[in-house]
């Protein structure tokens, strides 16, 4: 009975470090092991930026260095672009800039560009980036000039992919 008790210790004792091993081989994270990502994990791929809006002239002040638009779309009271740049070694800052005065026709237009600072960004590397535009402060442009809630703007975004932009807003 005792040699039976200690066949059945040593095989359940084996069983067990066997599956610590199998465990904590699991759990490497070295530059070859497998990651896992779980459904409410963040891809540094989707980061999407926050953009600032300048209402005015503001001739070279936000930067002139070249970038490629490859994508821009309204949704309700924003403006998402997707932009691609040389660089990656510092922090690089997109401005949406509008004109003060809007373009009179039906709907009226209005003039607005993307600058963008490099910040001395002598780095090769072509980063993609995605960046928000709260359009309020267009709206609210609108809607004092206009004295109405709802309005209809076209955005003339230079060198947009899809072509101007329509900005529809209710109250």
């Amino acid at each position: 009975m005792k040699l039976k008790n200690a066949i059945v210790y040593a095989l359940s004792l084996s069983i067990f470090i066997i599956g610590c091993q199998q465990l904590n081989n699991q759990m490497k994270t070295g530059a070859d092991d497998g990651l896992s990502v779980s459904v409410d994990d963040v891809s540094p791929d989707e980061t999407v930026y926050a953009g600032a809006v300048f209402i005015g002239d503001a001739k070279d002040q936000f930067g002139t260095d070249p970038y490629t638009l490859n994508s821009a779309i309204i949704t309700d009271d924003t403006l998402n672009i997707s932009v691609s740049y040389s660089g990656g070694c510092e922090a690089h800052q997109f401005t949406l800039v509008v004109s003060e005065a809007f373009l009179e026709s039906f709907p009226v237009q209005l003039p607005v560009s993307i600058a963008h600072d490099a910040n001395n960004d002598t780095c090769e590397a072509y980063p993609t980036e995605d960046y928000r535009f709260d359009l309020t402060p267009i709206k609210t442009m609108y809607q004092n000039a206009y004295r109405q809630e709802a309005g209809t703007i076209v955005l003339r975004l230079k060198n947009a992919p899809e072509g101007d932009l329509i900005y529809e807003f209710t109250m």
